[in-house]
């Protein structure tokens, strides 16, 4: 690389962007770079390999199966699938699940206008609640909360941030080319913007350019093969096995504390089963059981043992008698309702030498840079953070009180950080407690893994303190 000249103008702030991937990532960001008035809506195309998404599916008339359903004949059909999207059951970014947004996420949500315009919708919660097979309360502990953290903890379908986030773009007047797949960057274009490859399925081939191009693809991101051939995400060896019921069609018992908490996680001999509500109302529940699946697969392997519901089922029905009363109904209810069932098998990507490519023109963010395992709820939060930090960089290189190059590299070291200490917590706190008691109580004995107990202030990943983190960095 040509040594830098000191002496030199700083390169002109880019006039266009193209960002790969109309998801969450990508959306959020074209939303902030608007707000903040870095780039007009004219500056910004979002190109997205899939169609157009259908009209948002209301989970209102779900056919999930009653206690009198023949779970042997009776499968529902349709899938819970409030973006409208192909549920090939293997990447629930793009299929029926919903997300958890903390604290951390939720304000920048709230600065992006978009936070009012779905909390009507979202199931809220400040606690989170353990109970033993015996249905009795174990740990009952603030995790979120206004008075603490600025807000509860909100989960909505994934779907619904989306269609939001697509609204408030289309009414912005953003570009979003469908149907249009990023196949690569053509090198010796010259000059200093990128010119890259789309194509559309049989149809069509155009090489586009633009001064900045953003890598919003997620996990399996065709952008980051520009700056990283090889990289992949690396299998953790955890798997969840997740599915959809309604919240009515469980007989729960009565507790001393009052209603069965909808949000909860049931610890027993053969590990745990959690559930969180997908709606305001609670009335259908993702339900969940983390197993280890041992073995690299590729993503068509996934897929294909993700479309066996009968293989996920078994993994419930696995030391079925081991399991009380409560913990058996719960069962029974996922297993009547199996065509729900689908794997998200826990990937990390492996620390990048660099998120950005060396001319600062090429960047990816969010999975596609850093993937967390689902259990950690910092998926998207994570991602929120990578679009709120990145603005405010692009702000000072702008203004001309940062270079580009000296920007960039201080988010990705900030941002990985900050990834690490996350998937640490995750890893040594979350992921244990979805353990089976034996392995459990082996870990926390022999000081593998952290107690929930030193994990329960929240503070360090719900308040990071970015503008700080930031003035101090510009200061000095």
């Amino acid at each position: 690389m040509a040594p830098t000249n000191t002496t030199s103008h700083p390169s002109p702030f880019p006039a266009t962007i193209a960002i790969i991937g109309a998801s969450l990532t990508g959306l959020s960001l074209a939303l902030s770079l608007l707000q903040s008035q870095l780039f007009q809506p004219p500056q910004i195309t979002i190109y997205e390999r899939r169609t157009a998404p259908a009209p948002q599916f209301s989970p209102a008339n779900l056919p999930l199966n009653s206690p009198t359903s023949d779970p042997e004949h009776n499968h529902p059909s349709a899938s819970l699938n409030p973006s409208g999207l192909d549920p090939s059951g293997l990447d629930p970014s793009t299929t029926a699940s919903g997300v958890v947004l903390t604290p951390n996420g939720l304000s920048v949500l709230s600065a992006l206008q978009i936070l009012p315009r779905i909390a009507p919708r979202c199931w809220t919660s400040a606690y989170r609640t353990y109970r033993n097979d015996a249905d009795e309360l174990v740990r009952k502990v603030q995790v979120s909360g206004e008075e603490v953290y600025g807000y509860r903890n909100h989960r909505c379908w994934r779907g619904l941030l989306v269609g939001e986030m697509l609204e408030m773009a289309r009414e912005a007047g953003v570009v979003v080319r469908w149907g249009w797949r990023f196949s690569g960057v053509e090198e010796g274009g010259g000059g200093a913007g990128v010119r890259f490859v789309v194509e559309r399925v049989g149809d069509a081939r155009e090489v586009v350019s633009a001064d900045l191009l953003v890598g919003a693809d997620g996990i399996y991101s065709t952008v980051r093969k520009h700056l990283d051939p090889v990289a992949a995400p690396e299998y953790t060896g955890t798997t969840g096995v997740l599915a959809h019921i309604r919240w009515e069609h469980v007989a729960w018992p009565e507790v001393p504390e009052g209603e069965y908490e909808r949000q909860c996680t049931l610890q027993g001999k053969p590990g745990a089963l959690f559930w969180i509500p997908e709606d305001q109302e609670g009335s259908v529940v993702m339900v969940g059981k983390q197993v280890r699946v041992d073995g690299e697969r590729s993503r068509e392997e996934w897929d294909k043992l993700s479309r066996n519901k009968e293989y996920l089922c078994g993994f419930y029905r696995q030391d079925y008698g081991e399991w009380g009363s409560t913990g058996r109904k719960i069962i029974d209810a996922v297993c009547r309702n199996r065509d729900t069932l689908y794997l998200w098998p826990f990937m990390r990507m492996a620390k990048l030498e660099r998120w950005f490519s060396h001319q600062g023109n090429v960047i990816i963010m969010g999975d596609a840079a850093h993937a967390l395992p689902p259990s950690s709820g910092q998926g998207v939060n994570q991602t929120l953070e990578d679009v709120y930090v990145l603005t405010r960089v692009l702000e000072l290189v702008k203004t001309g009180r940062k270079d580009l190059q000296e920007g960039l590299r201080w988010w990705q070291e900030k941002r990985q950080q900050r990834i690490d200490q996350v998937f640490d917590w995750a890893t040594n706190a979350t992921n244990v407690q979805r353990l089976p008691q034996a392995e459990r109580e082996k870990l926390l004995k022999e000081g593998g893994a952290k107690s929930q107990q030193e994990t329960d202030d929240m503070r360090w990943l719900y308040k990071p303190g970015w503008d700080e983190v930031m003035a101090t960095w510009v200061a000095n």
